[in-house]
């Protein structure tokens, strides 16, 4: 059976599900923990939501390999930097505007990291990623050329189980034995597993299972939980923690999420609205985390001091509430009114 299809209309609600996990994880957890916003607005069950990055890693797997299908490397290659490019720029500028209108923001500074955060690796060049959340673009785009590269060599379609077994062994041997960064950085050991889950789960919608799929879902299993427990680990430090039986269940129940999602092609009349919310999945990822901070950051450097009745009836609650009617504002706007023109531009420019 050839799958001709580039979209499966559910991975976009489980996008969005995965979205919203790591949303309140920022929101509500992490940022309290880290002392962003008081210590008591954490809510320990949203620990969980980090988990949600995992879920997007899976989806990619699958994705980037329904998206190879039927496509010379060329039409991949531009189809991928044509989803995720345009949109990072505008993104960056978007929450460049919104920080540097903050006291005590180097708008020179931010505007270096945003240059060098453009090129996805700013580390190359000895520099922070411009927002906390791009190392996972970078980790997406890693993902992207490799398809590419072996999409040219003519060994993608042909070999993609080799190639994940292989994969496997190098990450394997890296993690666990010999640690080097450059390694790791090229070869995204360390979120092998979750993309040749995805790729597993893809082969496995047009194939019976056979004893390698099992073997390369056990092995990639141990990847996504060992990512679990180094996240629970730095977490203990914060005084949260939960038992690895959880954990375990987590990295099989995420999976699970991600096999069932991709059998469903069809939503029927419920997909015009899932649809948006997929397609504005991407820009809230990148602009949520700084929107969040923004809004705490301009009630407290800036407006509290200038109308000090103003503390007492906005509080971190609404703090939050701002950064997301903000986000989903801004997202909105931008998957309905610029991206829609903008790509068909761009297909016009490169056709």
């Amino acid at each position: 059976m050839e799958i001709r299809k580039h979209r499966i209309e559910a991975l976009d609600g489980l996008r969005f599900f995965a979205f919203v996990m790591v949303m309140f994880y920022h929101y509500l957890f992490i940022a309290p923990l880290q002392g962003f916003i008081p210590r008591e607005y954490a809510i320990n069950a949203f620990s969980f939501g980090d988990f949600g990055v995992d879920l997007f890693f899976l989806i990619s797997g699958f994705v980037i390999t329904l998206s190879s299908e039927n496509r010379t490397p060329k039409k991949f290659i531009i189809a991928r930097l044509n989803r995720i490019f345009p949109l990072f720029v505008i993104c960056a500028l978007i929450i460049f505007f919104f920080s540097i209108s903050l006291p005590m923001v180097d708008p020179k500074e931010r505007f270096i990291s945003l240059v060098f955060s453009l090129s996805f690796y700013p580390g190359v060049f000895g520099k922070d990623y411009f927002s906390s959340v791009y190392w996972t673009i970078a980790i997406e785009v890693t993902f992207y050329i490799w398809v590419f590269i072996l999409m040219k060599l003519r060994l993608w379609n042909n070999f993609r189980n080799e190639i994940c077994f292989v994969w496997l062994a190098l990450s394997l041997l890296n993690n666990f034995i010999i640690h080097n960064t450059l390694i790791s950085n090229i070869f995204i050991t360390h979120f092998a597993g979750h993309f040749v889950i995805g790729v597993v789960i893809f082969e496995l919608r047009t194939s019976k299972i056979q004893p390698k799929h099992s073997l390369l879902i056990l092995i990639s299993s141990i990847f996504i939980y060992n990512n679990m427990i180094g996240h629970q680990k730095w977490i203990d430090s914060f005084g949260v923690s939960y038992d690895h039986a959880s954990l375990l269940f987590m990295t099989f129940f995420i999976i699970a999420l991600v096999w069932i999602t991709s059998h469903v092609e069809s939503l029927g009349k419920y997909y015009n609205s899932i649809k948006v919310l997929g397609a504005m999945t991407y820009p809230l990822y990148l602009v949520h985390a700084d929107l969040g901070f923004w809004s705490h950051a301009i009630f407290e450097r800036k407006i509290w001091s200038i109308f000090p009745m103003t503390k007492q009836y906005v509080g971190y609650h609404l703090m939050v509430f701002i950064a997301i009617i903000l986000s989903f504002l801004t997202s909105y706007l931008l998957v309905k009114y610029i991206d829609p023109p903008m790509q068909k531009l761009l297909k016009k420019w490169q056709s």
